[in-house]
């Protein structure tokens, strides 16, 4: 569970990625304001970019697991296992949810990804409470990654919950499904 630390000045660039950017300064909801920033280009694009947006979403992920990991093995020497300030994580755990179709159906779904995401983040729901107890470095972002991972199977899941519900309101009325 990330404990609150002091504000630190960001004298290095592990600092700033850590914050990403500085966010993790926010004296409230620092990782909701991540999780909102990072997902912003998803909701405001165009519909037509969604296949190019997503990519862009891949690449943003597996960079920000690189240097977010390298960042976070640096600045817990000075601030401590998961200080509030660090958020590079929660911008890793909605950048996987953002890579996947499912927050590019509309801004309801959309709101969908970023709340479940948070709630899942925040709740810590076995595994991801056995992961974000561990020390290591790399489970400062594995546990947000792990909550991304609930949020996508959610949301898959009342997505497809949908389609059946959908389906089977075609057929009580008597209709031939498209």
């Amino acid at each position: 569970m990330a404990h609150k630390t002091e504000r630190q000045p960001l004298s290095s660039p592990a600092a700033w990625i850590a914050s990403f950017g500085g966010i993790g300064l926010l004296p409230i909801m620092p990782g909701t304001w991540c999780s909102l920033l990072v997902a912003l280009p998803a909701l405001l694009l165009p519909y037509e970019w969604e296949e190019l947006t997503r990519l862009g979403y891949l690449i943003f992920f597996f960079t920000i697991v690189s240097t977010g990991w390298w960042s976070i093995t640096r600045i817990q020497l000075r601030w401590g296992h998961d200080p509030s300030i660090v958020v590079v994580d929660e911008a890793m755990g909605m950048a996987l949810i953002l890579v996947l179709p499912y927050a590019y159906m509309g801004w309801w779904w959309w709101c969908g990804a970023v709340l479940l995401f948070r709630i899942y983040d925040v709740m810590k729901p076995w595994p991801i409470s056995w992961m974000n107890a561990r020390t290591e470095s790399w489970a400062v972002w594995a546990d947000d990654v792990l909550a991304g991972v609930f949020a996508i199977i959610t949301l898959g899941v009342g997505f497809y919950m949908l389609q059946l519900l959908t389906i089977g309101m075609i057929g009580l009325s008597g209709q031939n499904a498209p």
